[in-house]
């Protein structure tokens, strides 16, 4: 070893021998492989593209920085599933809608406040999701207060540290966002999930983030440290769910790149500069930006587990599923460049786009068939009962008008 080298390890214990010992004693994370930033990137590219073209052909805007994110992100056959029914049967309200909608799902899941105090909305929202059309299946709780003890309970679970940096006195996050919960701004999301994901998906990852005996639980918490919490709420970095037990959870963590696009811009250039833009020039990850209290760097790949002695008490794996996929389509986007949430309103053709009376046909999700909405007078549910069904049009009306008045 070289003797300047040794050295400078006798200054450094010399120096501040607790940091050394403890950088000595950590044991960096476990890691498993990681696949690209974006899969299937250039078949993903050519799906955009096809896209972007069938907005064109129909005199339509260009799709934006949003849509570009959900096509990037979601698993391919479903994009491609999606983007085959809307060629198959270009329905101008679908068109239209989906361009209007993934911009208001980055709005409520990435919140931000407004410049500006406004009167609240006096539009009535969705209810909740009830049953489901399954029987016995118990009805959510629609109040939503934010839970002192669950937020307790879930920082005692993880020994009161945060489970990533190992720093003590973690604030309590919640992994799907409060805001959200609190104005139940679930109907743009649910739209998106079913759109990209498929009506079984999106019904299950709804029944759990409509639920507010699961997102005010110890479900919906991570302990982490304040730093590391203000990164999670601003798409900096993801934790892909790998596998659990009843009593682990295994993530997975993935830093994000930042973006140079912002949700609602139209992505009407060449492939090129817009894969720029969003950071999509090349599969890296991004670039580290946090440590363990030791020193040692905390990187792509690392693996945490997370305990619990009850089932009940640990982290909602379908929560995390949403958490990864949604907060990857919001560093694509650039969701967390936005200050104001006024940045989201809607004109007033936009809105009125969103509006549906009688019977307007829609295009249902991931099948080659058109179908009608209810008839006037029947009952409609939340965003879930409506993916048991179609695309929930009359939620998009009330998401479009209640992000317009905050």
């Amino acid at each position: 070893m070289d003797a300047d080298f040794c050295g400078q390890i006798r200054a450094a214990v010399a120096a501040d021998r607790e940091t050394v010992r403890r950088l000595i004693c950590d044991i960096p994370p476990a890691a498993e492989p990681v696949g690209d930033y974006v899969t299937d990137l250039q078949e993903r590219c050519r799906l955009f593209d096809e896209l972007r073209q069938l907005y064109q052909q129909h005199g339509r805007s260009p799709p934006n920085a949003a849509t570009l994110g959900f096509v990037m992100v979601a698993p391919i056959s479903e994009v491609r599933s999606q983007i085959s029914t809307l060629q198959t049967m270009p329905h101008l309200f679908v068109l239209g809608g989906l361009v209007l909608e993934a911009p208001l799902a980055m709005a409520a899941y990435i919140p931000k406040p407004r410049a500006a105090a406004v009167p609240p909305s006096s539009i009535p929202m969705p209810a909740s999701s009830a049953t489901l059309n399954e029987p016995n299946t118990p009805t959510p709780a629609d109040q939503v207060k934010r839970s002192g003890a669950a937020a307790r309970h879930a920082k005692e679970r993880d020994g009161n540290v945060c489970l990533f940096s190992g720093t003590s006195d973690p604030a309590a996050a919640h992994i799907f966002p409060f805001a959200t919960s609190e104005k139940r701004q679930f109907a743009s999301i649910a739209v998106l999930l079913q759109a990209f994901w498929g009506a079984e998906k999106a019904k299950a990852w709804c029944k759990h983030f409509e639920d507010a005996g699961i997102t005010q639980s110890p479900q919906n918490y991570l302990s982490l440290n304040h730093q590391i919490h203000f990164w999670f709420d601003n798409a900096r970095f993801a934790l892909k769910p790998l596998r659990h037990t009843p009593n682990e959870v295994v993530v997975q963590w993935h830093w994000l790149k930042r973006s140079a696009l912002l949700p609602r811009t139209e992505i009407g250039q060449a492939q090129d500069a817009f894969l720029a833009l969003a950071g999509l020039n090349d599969m890296t990850w991004g670039l580290c930006l946090a440590h363990r209290r030791s020193g040692v760097p905390i990187q792509t790949g690392q693996t945490f587990v997370i305990r619990a002695e009850k089932p009940e008490d640990l982290p909602s794996f379908e929560l995390l599923e949403v958490q990864w996929n949604l907060l990857r389509v919001a560093a694509i986007c650039g969701a967390a460049n936005v200050i104001d949430a006024s940045y989201y309103d809607l004109d007033d053709d936009e809105v009125a786009h969103l509006v549906v009376s009688g019977r307007d046909e829609i295009v249902t999700t991931g099948q080659n068939e058109v179908v009608t909405e209810a008839p006037e007078g029947s009952e409609s549910g939340s965003p879930s009962e409506q993916i048991e069904q179609t695309l929930p049009h009359h939620h998009q009306t009330h998401a479009a008008k209640a992000f317009r008045n905050g």
